[in-house]
């Protein structure tokens, strides 16, 4: 392997990176006709630092970034290693095929943001897929901007998995496209007494853990927004089915935002009990704290019950004064404010049970347009909680407890994956 310093002008540069197993590690996977750096840089180069700035274990969408920031500098330093000289060149034109196969299982952790490529690779249940769910690799074009992923499929690629959203913190976005589990003590809900004197409390510990968010793109050619747990084995890296989860699925005019939810083994037994018949003991309703009973008859009761019980908190911790004033905290019953479907997926084919709830925000209320409306604007700068309880709407069901909560730090959808037809 040979060091080499590349002085790149000022503009675009016309090089397709992508990032070298679940490591990281940036590399060169294409170079544009009528780049700048045509002949000076080549497919298999592995970039080692930006002005002197070690990226040898940053993803690719950190270097394109710092390549961004200093695009209009006169020169900027790209150090680069290169295989021997030496190789022939049958070798060398095959070092991308190579170093592509190194991405097979870089996305098997749900924090992961490598990808998985290949060819025919077997899907969860042993089979072989042929199906492009999405593209990975990010161009810097000649705005700037990333392409938009659908560009990348020419190479006859696809993905068994999709890059999930990292956990904050996260060094190399300073701290941006990332999500965490805030406290629960920001969320006041009912108290015993609400119903009655209606003051509310400070929440006891989340009930459901948080396991993580995606921000997938779509487009005309994606395939559906819906059944995402059914239709998409490779959402939150492959791993969305590994334990029993609660998927909660916002549908958006321009791609989907999902956050993902542990379900605890209690509530599971009743899944199955509901939908499988399932001869399992299971406690009695009398026996249960009451969050507990609220859950439960949301997960097992009629799609109205639910769309009457299930309530978004939104709260916008960090943002612009305009988004923080409309997304305040202010409880809203989810379900009777725009459309709501509710799907349970049995345990199969080594997948576990997976409860989905997916919401159409593109027909909500005016109110609710304007929060979206804002909240899209100024995504990169916004942080925004989406806490999540079940209404307890008699005594036996108070006081409440938050469901979950998952904090998203200002997304940057030009670092989403977008979703494929199927």
């Amino acid at each position: 392997m040979a060091e080499v310093d590349i002085i790149a002008p000022s503009g675009a540069l016309g090089l397709v990176l992508g990032t070298i197993g679940p490591e990281g590690g940036p590399i060169v996977k294409d170079v544009k006709p009528g780049s700048q750096l045509l002949g000076k840089v080549q497919a298999g180069d592995k970039i080692v630092a930006i002005d002197d700035v070690n990226v040898q274990t940053s993803k690719h969408s950190h270097v394109i970034q710092l390549l961004r920031n200093n695009s209009t500098s006169d020169e900027r330093k790209i150090t680069i290693l290169r295989e021997s000289q030496s190789q022939t060149p049958e070798r060398r034109s095959s070092i991308s095929r190579r170093t592509l196969a190194g991405f097979v299982g870089a996305a098997k952790s749900p924090r992961s943001r490598s990808t998985e490529p290949g060819s025919h690779e077997p899907d969860e249940s042993g089979h072989p897929t042929t199906k492009q769910e999405i593209s990975c690799h990010n161009t810097i074009d000649d705005d700037g901007d990333v392409n938009d992923c659908t560009n990348q499929l020419s190479n006859g690629l696809h993905l068994d998995h999709i890059p999930t959203l990292p956990r904050f913190p996260v060094l190399e976005t300073n701290d941006r496209n990332c999500w965490s589990e805030p406290s629960h003590t920001i969320f006041k809900i009912r108290g015993h007494n609400y119903l009655v004197d209606p003051k509310k409390i400070q929440s006891g510990p989340y009930l459901f853990t948080a396991r993580g968010a995606d921000l997938i793109l779509t487009n005309d050619k994606s395939g559906p927004r819906t059944g995402i747990a059914e239709k998409y084995s490779s959402i939150l890296a492959g791993h969305a089915r590994s334990i029993p989860t609660f998927i909660i699925n916002f549908i958006f005019d321009w791609g989907i935002l999902v956050n993902y939810y542990e379900i605890p083994a209690m509530y599971v037994a009743f899944l199955r009990a509901r939908y499988e018949g399932s001869n399992q003991d299971l406690p009695a309703m009398d026996a249960l704290q009451p969050h507990e009973r609220a859950i439960i008859r949301f997960l097992v009761g009629s799609d109205n019950h639910r769309n009457a019980t299930l309530k978004l908190i939104p709260k916008c911790p960090e943002g612009p004064w305009a988004v923080r004033q409309l997304v305040n905290g202010k409880p809203a019953l989810i379900g009777k404010r725009l459309p709501a479907q509710y799907n349970y997926y049995p345990a199969k084919d080594g997948k576990a049970e997976c409860f989905e709830a997916d919401l159409d925000t593109r027909e909500t209320d005016r109110v609710g347009k304007k929060a979206i409306s804002l909240c899209r604007k100024y995504m990169t700068t916004v942080t925004l909680d989406v806490g999540i309880v079940i209404e307890g709407t008699n005594t036996s069901e108070l006081p409440e407890q938050m469901l979950g909560c998952v904090r998203i730090h200002r997304l940057d959808p030009k670092m989403s994956p977008t979703l494929l037809s199927l």
